[in-house]
């Protein structure tokens, strides 16, 4: 018989809790009276459908023999929001969600510990000069602190980081959407070496990654946040990370009156945000492995990926409180680049007020100025937000004695779009998305990187090797990326000529590729990747974007474009692109007035990218990884 709990309200906001089978009642029906909103009711290993009521989802569970548990989302009920679960143990704090089980959990018996293997270097760090790593990450954050030469936000511990390190202005993802870029930068792989575009592939798990790297050399390597996308940020953690002090410390996403991918303001508590408690034990992680790196000699690698300033902005009042909404600048341009096509727009961003109140944009229909101000008025607080919690952890290391012989980075996953050529969010090849924030400090490096910037172009599968050369490791095999770590001891160098990044297109509807070109585009997240229609590769010199729209081959089992196809092109001049401003650059497609710049970019371009096409890569499970409901 299976049987049916409606779990109450567990747990406080920022709390979790685990059913036993103590708890389950031996009601057998889908139509109980008793409805409870609970937290802590977000089961993981989950697939999702539609489901008109949480009566519906439970039935739906109960005809499934493979599910033991479901959770119901009123807000998402039309779009799946009934999640159905083989796992039956709850950990993910989420509110206003009914749930329950549709069998009771069965008791798992404790496993026998298997050995730790050794690493394969466990020695290296005792015949080589190793540096201690404090790697953080933020989601969505633009490269538009005050150190970059942006008035708006206020970012002062990102600024002083800046100050102590070498600040990157040119520094470029490979994909402009979380997971495939995280997947990218932490395996130093770019999405065409590795097949993964979208949330349903993943590179195998047996490919190295800047963790594992260190671990292998004998580091202690703690993870926390949203370091991968996938499997709350726990992605192949038994390979990457040490757990014998500490499990490796998942990713929430938290919730908004009005959430999803706008909402625009969100004011909250510290306690009712996952940020917060990523930052608390963060701090917890951190003196622990300086307090054991200075008993054992061994050197750490802690690494933590703040969730913000992601969608839906959530913030303390103090944030919002930095900040004159009124005096905010907004774009001046604020429609799709003239002449541009269409397929280079998407519509992602959920644009609507603190009350729930919408507004519609388009290629050629921006938001109200007013509008504008309220959402970076949001977004700015969630940045200042992620600003205070890399403070507060700096702190810490400032305080702990060994922060002169501990490497520092920071980067995003990719940048972001508040209204500048109407787009709202990322997932194109616009500058704005593609550029990211990234400094590195390297205190032994005295006065060679210090407060300098550099206009190097450079590209985060990069950050993996420079990583490990600055610490003291050899480079890792079968990466894509560059060392780049001469560029501190010379910040005037020029190591890259371009950078190379690219986004699938799907959801056109007319067969004529031409006809797509002129119709705005859907996202592929969650689209196979055999199913896309186009892919729009892009390329960065130091003076232009180039970025060309190519029929897409994967429903013929080839994983590569159509080059002798017909095509969508754009053009942009970056000429005096010093990433001072947000605002100036791209704004007019001069593919067609610049032709034989256009022709010798398109040329560079199918030379880097062709090559790499056409490969046979890992089966795809077809499974959407839905870690992060707000990124899909």
């Amino acid at each position: 018989m299976k049987h049916l709990l409606l779990l109450p309200a567990l747990a406080q906001a920022g709390s979790s809790a685990d059913i036993s089978s103590a708890d389950i009642s031996s009601a057998d029906i889908c139509d109980s009276a008793s409805v409870f909103n609970a937290s802590g009711c977000t089961m993981s290993k989950y697939s999702q459908k539609p489901a008109a009521s949480w009566q519906a989802c439970c039935a739906s569970c109960k005809a499934d023999a493979s599910c033991a548990a479901w959770t119901w989302h009123a807000d998402q009920a039309a779009k799946d929001g009934c999640y159905l679960s083989s796992d039956v143990t709850t950990r993910r704090d989420v509110t206003g969600a009914t749930c329950g089980f549709a069998r009771p959990p069965q008791p798992t018996p404790a496993p026998t510990p298997a050995p730790t293997p050794a690493p394969p270097f466990p020695d290296y760090c005792a015949t080589h000069k190793c540096r201690n790593v404090l790697y953080l990450t933020a989601d969505d954050m633009r490269a538009d602190w005050h150190a970059y030469g942006i008035a708006d936000p206020v970012t002062p511990h990102l600024d002083a980081l800046a100050a102590g390190g070498l600040l990157f202005t040119h520094a470029y993802c490979h994909i402009s959407v979380c997971a495939p870029s995280r997947m990218s930068f932490m395996t130093s792989r770019r999405p065409d070496t590795s097949g993964v575009w979208n949330f349903i592939d993943t590179v195998t798990p047996d490919t190295q990654a800047t963790p594992g790297h260190f671990k292998d050399h004998g580091y202690l390597t703690l993870g926390l946040g949203k370091m991968f996308h996938q499997a709350l940020g726990a992605w192949n953690k038994e390979k990457y990370w040490d757990l014998g002090a500490f499990d490796y410390y998942d990713y929430g996403v938290g919730k908004c009156p009005h959430g999803g991918q706008g909402g625009g303001h969100c004011v909250q508590e510290d306690d009712e945000i996952y940020d917060w408690h990523l930052r608390q034990q963060t701090i917890v992680e951190l003196a622990y492995a300086i307090n054991q790196s200075k008993a054992t000699k061994r050197p750490f690698f802690v690494a933590a990926g703040f969730r913000k300033p992601h969608a839906p902005w959530q913030a303390p009042q103090r944030m919002y409180d930095l900040y004159n909404q009124s005096a905010l600048a907004v774009p001046a341009h604020k429609t799709l680049p003239a002449g541009a096509p269409l397929i280079a727009w998407s519509h992602q961003l959920g644009v609507q007020l603190e009350n729930g109140t919408s507004f519609p944009y388009g290629p050629e229909l921006p938001v109200p100025d007013w509008v504008m101000r309220d959402q970076r008025h949001a977004y700015y607080a969630a940045v200042s937000y992620t600003d205070e919690h890399i403070g507060a952890i700096l702190a810490v290391l400032e305080q702990s004695g060994v922060a002169d012989d501990t490497l520092v980075v920071f980067h995003a996953d990719h940048g972001y779009h508040l209204g500048e050529h109407g787009e709202w969010e990322k997932k194109s090849n616009f500058d704005l998305v593609v550029r990211v924030p990234l400094v590195v400090r390297a205190p032994w490096l005295k006065g060679s990187s210090a407060g300098k910037r550099t206009d190097s172009l450079t590209e985060l599968v990069d950050v993996m090797p420079t990583i490990a050369s600055l610490a003291g490791l050899p480079l890792p095999a079968g990466v894509d990326g560059i060392d780049v770590s001469a560029l501190l001891s010379d910040p005037t160098k020029r190591l890259k000529d371009a950078a190379y990044h690219q986004y699938p297109a799907c959801g056109c509807k007319n067969s004529d590729p031409v006809g797509c070109y002129n119709t705005t585009r859907g996202a592929c997240n969650n689209t196979p990747r055999d199913q896309f229609q186009f892919m729009g590769y892009s390329v960065r010199t130091q003076t232009w974007r180039y970025t060309v729209w190519r029929p897409w081959l994967g429903a013929n089992g080839t994983f590569a474009s159509d080059w002798g196809a017909p095509f969508a092109e754009e053009l942009y001049d970056h000429t005096g692109d010093d990433s001072t401003d947000m605002d100036k650059y791209e704004n007019e497609n001069l593919a067609a007035s610049q032709p034989g710049v256009a022709a010798q970019l398109h040329a560079q371009v199918r030379a880097f990218f062709e090559p790499r096409e056409n490969k046979t890569y890992p089966h795809s499970t077809g499974v959407v990884d839905r870690s992060d409901p707000y990124d899909n």
